[in-house]
């Protein structure tokens, strides 16, 4: 998969920061640092207060119209508001982030939103020319550390590709989330995909895992706004 070069300077003091821009928009993915609401941790990214919006996330392939504030139950949103950041939290799941000339999106994406399609969902919600969309795959759990049952195995590599199932080193499935997330996200059209190659369980100095930290792990932030220049 065609995977983003981290720069010189992307780790941010608090908190780790991965931010990028293009065509009037603008993305953040964010891990470890100082706790606080989503508003504190964007505007400590960029130095800016904005209007944030957020989901209730269920691991469903629920689309919200975006917001100021809670949304609702859903696990994908989506804004036409220049002024709005969108904002999903994770512990291992995916965090996708889409842009097209006038509406951006956010989407949540465990095993269980991939296995109901929430990425294609999204990219319907959005009602843009999906040759004109680009998205940013964010940090999730990897291949190396995702183990899981067969079942949900098949679940996923029915929704996507059967190559994201690899053997793991115990003989049990493992499975490769951002690329079953790339999978899908070219099943809707979409050419322009970029991501993050990092395993939130590997990363145990930038990023939260739930994975290796249990019930009481924090959650990563990624954002996307509209944004000049």
């Amino acid at each position: 998969m065609d995977a983003m070069e981290l720069p010189a300077g992307a780790q941010t003091a608090a908190p780790w920061a991965f931010q990028a821009a293009a065509g009037g928009v603008a993305i953040a993915f964010a891990g470890r640092g100082r706790a606080g609401s989503r508003e504190d941790v964007l505007a400590r990214l960029t130095g800016e207060r904005r209007r944030v919006a957020w989901a209730r996330q269920v691991h469903s392939a629920r689309v919200l119209r975006a917001r100021p504030g809670e949304c609702g139950e859903g696990d994908a949103l989506v804004s036409r508001d220049a002024g709005l950041a969108l904002s999903i939290v994770t512990a291992d799941c995916v965090p996708v982030l889409l842009a097209g000339p006038s509406a951006i999106a956010a989407a949540h994406a465990g095993w269980r939103g991939i296995a109901a399609r929430v990425v294609g969902a999204t990219v319907a919600a959005m009602a843009e020319d999906p040759a004109a969309l680009k998205a940013w795959i964010g940090p999730a759990i990897g291949p190396c550390c995702y183990e899981t049952g067969p079942d949900v195995a098949a679940q996923v590599a029915a929704a996507s590709d059967p190559a994201i199932v690899l053997e793991g080193p115990a003989g049990r499935p493992h499975l490769d989330l951002q690329r079953a997330v790339r999978r899908q996200l070219e099943a809707a059209g979409l050419n322009a995909i970029e991501v993050v190659p990092l395993c939130t369980r590997c990363e145990t100095a930038t990023l939260h895992s739930y994975r290796r930290e249990g019930k009481g792990a924090g959650r990563n932030h990624a954002f996307i706004w509209m944004s000049p220049g």
